[in-house]
């Protein structure tokens, strides 16, 4: 029974190691997050692409200024204390406001757009050009 509880944790303690390695990775550089992205902003998985220009134009410690669909970015905050980038602002129109949160990972963008104004919220993916 000793032998069969030892070859068990044996087993175990490579896969706990790479999980912790895995969770712990060297966070993506920041500056591969300033530039022009193309954002998919589709309504629906099915619908044609809908693509608006998210800039990021400078970053600065944890805050970085642009625009997203043609709104000045305002109150923008990163987190860069995970491997991927995590980010937030939010942006507004004549009639709204937006909340935006998201992160980069290699060359992608996952993000999530809210407007409790519009009861509207919805995810959307963008590339680098």
């Amino acid at each position: 029974m000793k032998r069969i509880i030892i070859l068990l944790l044996l087993i175990g303690l490579p896969i706990t190691i790479v999980a912790q390695v895995t969770i712990y990775e060297k966070p993506e550089p920041i500056e591969r997050l300033q530039g022009t992205w193309s954002i998919d902003l589709r309504p629906t998985p099915d619908a044609e692409g809908y693509f608006q220009p998210f800039v990021i134009e400078n970053i600065e410690g944890n805050t970085f200024s642009g625009t997203f669909y043609g709104s000045e970015i305002k109150n923008a905050i990163l987190n860069k204390n995970w491997p991927k980038i995590y980010f937030a602002f939010s942006t507004s129109d004549a009639n709204s406001d937006y909340f935006h949160s998201g992160y980069m990972t290699k060359d992608q963008l996952h993000g999530m757009t809210y407007c409790p104004n519009r009861e509207f919220a919805a995810p959307w993916t963008g590339s680098k050009e």
